[in-house]
This record gives structure tokens, C-alpha cells and sequence, in this order.
């Protein structure tokens, strides 16, 4: 059964390192929640590491900045891992291999035109604009904001003929934005599947990322790391996959579930009901913010 608590520190006896989730955690993607910079700063002055790991298609780096730049205390991190980073790293330790190979040729599905430019530095892979059977892979990483479900079917069309897989770096099917919620990857990804195409997922809940978090800390069990998320699906399930403790906050992609639910019955009541529709193992705690 899932324990309601009101603060991290009530638990600090029970993990070593903190991995936070990104976006509906730390910030809604424009500000930091109410009690996110104290709450990092309370688990530093415990001595506690931090870890952010995040379902972003872009390098650690950059993530790092953003989360300095919207005023998160990036002093008290000591490792930002993102599903991107846990890929590029894949593909250039060859520890990656599709159809055989390692690849090394993607056409990008991105926000940005200098995204997937800026994920290769460092490497030898080559980014494609043009989908043809010299491409090995296609890596969805981000979408701009307003995208539909079907707006890169015709390039899924494509890729079906040619037999290409997509490389899905962000398995978020929504994120959270200041106004509402916008459509991730994750969503055209499944939409691929749907199709009959081949998907390789990075990010959580899918246990590469996990590796990497792992590698991050070898000497820590599994049992001392401490998942905190806002999504059943992805933060808990990957978490419970790997022995990992979980905290659920309910103010990020389930804000609107919880916007009713005033008493402590009520809260497990609708945790239950969302914990039971995402087929999952309950949370081992449920916090409102990141506190």
C-alpha cells in the first residue's frame, strides 16, 4: 500500500540517492514547482546525491542548463542523465546494434532543426535529411509544441516501405506545460507500432536508461535509490522494474485527477483508480510536490 507522506525528509533513512524526474517534478517547463529548490537544497545538506534523469531526446548538458536557467539550484546535482545521453553513449560504445550493426545514419523527427545536430557532437554519426534506404534509423527525440498524433504519418508511410525502425529517445506520450499539456514522442511512437513498424524505446520505463543511472553509482544497490516521478507509467513502473523505492507526485501530469481529492481516503482513492488503470504495483509513497 502506498504511504502518504508530506516531505522527502520524513524518509531520508530509507535511500542514498534521490533520481528526480524532469518535467512535472522540478517544473512545469517554464517555472520551478513551489517547493522544488528547497526541497534539492534540504537533500544536499543531508548529503544525499541527486540525480535528475529525464525522458528528453537532448544531451545531459543541455539539460543541465535548462534547469539552471529556470532557476533550479544546478549545484545540488551530481549527475543529469537524459534518455538522449543514455543513447548517444549507446551508439558510440557500440553497445547499441540494429539490424546487425551499430547505426550510425538517422533522419531526425525534432523541435528544432539544430536538436539532432547538437545530440551527435562527438560522434561519428550522420544526420540525414532525406529518408532513403541509407538511413539506418529514425530518431524521434522531440516534436514542436501543437503537434498532432498524425502529423508524420506520411513519414511513417516512408519508412514502413523501406523497412526502417524508429529510434524513440523520448517515450513520453504528453508533457506538462505552463497552460495544459502538449504531445511527446512517445505518442507518434506508438502510433508507428500501430502502423507495423519497429520501435526501439530509450527512456523510462525502459531499462537502458536505467543502465545508465545504474552506472552512475555502482556501488549503491538498487534498493538505495529513491524514483520520484509524476507518471505511473513511466517514473514507477521503470522504477519498480529495477528495485528501485518510488514517490508518485500527484501536481504534475495528474493534477487535474487530483484537483477534487481534499482528504488523505480521497487521494488513495483516486491513486488507486490511476495505479489500477496504468497496470501497475502501487507507489511506496505519494507526495503532492516535490518537498
Amino acid at each position: 500500500m502506498t504511504e502518504l507522506i508530506r516531505t522527502l525528509e520524513s524518509i531520508l533513512n530509507q535511500f542514498d540517492v534521490a533520481v528526480l524526474d524532469q518535467w512535472g517534478v522540478l517544473h512545469n517547463g517554464s517555472v520551478p514547482y513551489p517547493y522544488t529548490v528547497s526541497a534539492m537544497r534540504m537533500l544536499q545538506q543531508h548529503g544525499k546525491q541527486i540525480l535528475i534523469v529525464s525522458n528528453s531526446g537532448k544531451r545531459a548538458e543541455l539539460n543541465r542548463q535548462r534547469i539552471e536557467n529556470i532557476g533550479l539550484p544546478a549545484d545540488t546535482i551530481t549527475k543529469v542523465v537524459t534518455s538522449g545521453e543514455a543513447l548517444w553513449e549507446d551508439v558510440t560504445e557500440r553497445r547499441l546494434q540494429l539490424n546487425g550493426k551499430v547505426p550510425v545514419t538517422f533522419f531526425p523527427i525534432c523541435a528544432k532543426q539544430s536538436d539532432p545536430i547538437d545530440w551527435a557532437a562527438g560522434s561519428d554519426i550522420e544526420i540525414r535529411s532525406r529518408l532513403d534506404h541509407t538511413v539506418d534509423a529514425i530518431l524521434l527525440m522531440g516534436l514542436p509544441d501543437g503537434t498532432a498524433c498524425d502529423g508524420y504519418d506520411a513519414v511513417f508511410a516512408a519508412a514502413l516501405k523501406l523497412q526502417i525502425p524508429v529510434v524513440c529517445s523520448n517515450p513520453d506520450k504528453s508533457s506538462p506545460r505552463a497552460d495544459g499539456l502538449v504531445t511527446s514522442p512517445g505518442a507518434l511512437a506508438h502510433r508507428y507500432e500501430k502502423m507495423g513498424g519497429v520501435v526501439l524505446w530509450y527512456g523510462k520505463p525502459h531499462a537502458a536508461v536505467y543502465r545508465a543511472v545504474v552506472r552512475s553509482f555502482p556501488d549503491t544497490p538498487s534498493n538505495r535509490f529513491l524514483m520520484v516521478g509524476d507518471s505511473l507509467e513511466h517514473d514507477i513502473a521503470g522504477a519498480q522494474s529495477v528495485g528501485f523505492l518510488s514517490v508518485f507526485i500527484r501536481r504534475g501530469i495528474h493534477a487535474d485527477d487530483f484537483s477534487t481529492a481534499t482528504t488523505d481516503v480521497q487521494i488513495e482513492e483516486v491513486g488507486q483508480q490511476l495505479v489500477t488503470a496504468a497496470g501497475v504495483n502501487p507507489p511506496d509513497f505519494s507526495l503532492e510536490f516535490l518537498r
